[in-house]
């Protein structure tokens, strides 16, 4: 089974005045440590506090802005449900409580230092330093430690609120685009579906999201293609899936944003 990746204690003292907006395949689950730092969720930004927990499901456009050389610290574990075991992967699943007309793609919590979370990022770094069948063993049941943990936060803290700050028409925007990701989307119609020029809607992706709109499409549907070929699709099948019109272009885009080849990702996933 492959192991989760996780980013222990992870140290910046660099300033990211402008949020680049990036996407998963897998879930994260991030914990802010301390720094001058800010977040921003599809567009909604959330000014960090120490022991802010972050969790945040794949295929959601986030960025950090960090605001001075204070030292950024945080946790990261990036995770799938293959990386647990099958009787246990509703706790990642249900840490995203869902509504049937409204989805949660993304939780954040405040003060959760009582819940001691550092202890158990701890655990799962700790593993890389052991063989690789003692990885293969102990993975799961150190990721599920800390999904449970979350589980029993999550029962007595409740989720902190984002700030909207994009304007309805963005929103309008942003929501029409996700609904239509596998479709013929490009910069010239997506511009005249909503009467405005293509220069002040790529400033507007740019300024809510961090890349321009033909670019957030991309990062989109490579994230869906991930998934259909994690599901066994083959990159060819995926890319067509995906709303890529052909392979050169999907490989492309593939490499740009994953800096990697589509087969070179497939054979390391077979290899897990």
């Amino acid at each position: 089974m492959e192991v989760s990746v996780v980013e222990y204690h992870k140290k910046d003292k660099r300033i990211y005045s402008q949020i680049e907006g990036h996407c998963h395949s897998v879930y994260e689950i991030y914990y802010f440590i301390s720094g001058d730092a800010e977040i921003m969720v599809e567009g909604k930004i959330y000014p960090l506090t120490p022991h802010t927990l972050f969790l945040i499901a794949p295929g959601v456009m986030h960025g950090i802005q960090v605001n001075s050389r204070a030292d950024y610290v945080r946790d990261v574990l990036y995770i799938s449900p293959d990386h647990l075991l099958p009787e246990r992967r509703h706790l990642l699943t249900g840490i995203m409580p869902t509504h049937k007309k409204k989805p949660t793609r993304e939780l954040l919590y405040e003060h959760t230092e009582d819940f001691h979370l550092d202890d158990f990022f701890y655990r799962i770094y700790q593993l890389k330093d052991q063989p690789q069948d003692v990885q293969d063993m102990l993975a799961p049941i150190f990721n599920e430690a800390l999904l449970a943990q979350i589980h029993l936060l999550g029962r007595v803290l409740k989720p902190a609120t984002f700030i909207n700050q994009m304007p309805d028409k963005m929103i309008e925007i942003i929501n029409y685009v996700n609904g239509h990701l596998t479709e013929n989307l490009s910069l010239d119609n997506i511009a005249s579906h909503f009467f405005i020029s293509k220069n002040n809607l790529n400033a507007n992706f740019k300024k809510f999201l961090g890349n321009t709109a033909m670019d957030y499409v991309r990062y989109k549907r490579i994230i869906l293609a991930k998934q259909a070929m994690d599901a066994g699709e083959s990159a060819m099948s995926a890319a067509l899936q995906s709303g890529f019109t052909d392979y050169s272009s999907f490989y492309r885009a593939y490499v740009k944003y994953e800096g990697t080849s589509p087969r070179t990702t497939m054979s390391a996933s077979e290899r897990s």
